[in-house]
């Protein structure tokens, strides 16, 4: 196994026909929303507030795992997550769940790391397997 691991998921490259219904949706909620306030202004906020809570689906992260731990990188912002910090792995469909704490707690969304795969499934699940291992 590679001693590092680097990755870049970008879903609306990656992923172009659910790309697409997405694109159209943020366009209807915007063009509804200027259509019901009577306003172009409306209209142009209802779609940047949509693409900006849709963020890590319009922009690229690039992820990077290693003896050490994982490193996230999106949009200029960097995060690091130590391998002895994380106490819960889940693997989805999607990617994979990185917690700090034991159990599932209403905290996940604000402390966890999720690691999405861009077509390696295997290596993803394998690196973390293997590092969670190796810290005993």
């Amino acid at each position: 196994m590679a001693e590092t691991l680097r990755w870049r998921s970008h879903p609306v490259v990656d992923d172009y026909p659910r790309s697409v219904l997405l694109v159209a949706l943020v366009v209807l909620a915007g063009v509804g929303t200027g259509i019901s306030f009577g306003g172009v202004g409306y209209a142009v906020l209802a779609a940047a507030v949509l693409v900006g809570s849709l963020g890590r689906y319009f922009a690229p992260t690039r992820y990077e795992l290693d003896a050490e731990g994982v490193w996230v990188r999106f949009l200029g912002h960097v995060r690091r997550v130590s391998w002895g910090d994380i106490r819960r792995v889940s693997v989805h469909r999607e990617g994979v769940f990185l917690s700090p704490f034991e159990r599932p707690t209403r905290l996940d969304a604000f402390r966890g790391t999720f690691l999405r795969f861009a077509g390696n499934r295997g290596e993803v699940v394998s690196f973390v397997e293997t590092q969670m291992a190796a810290r005993g």
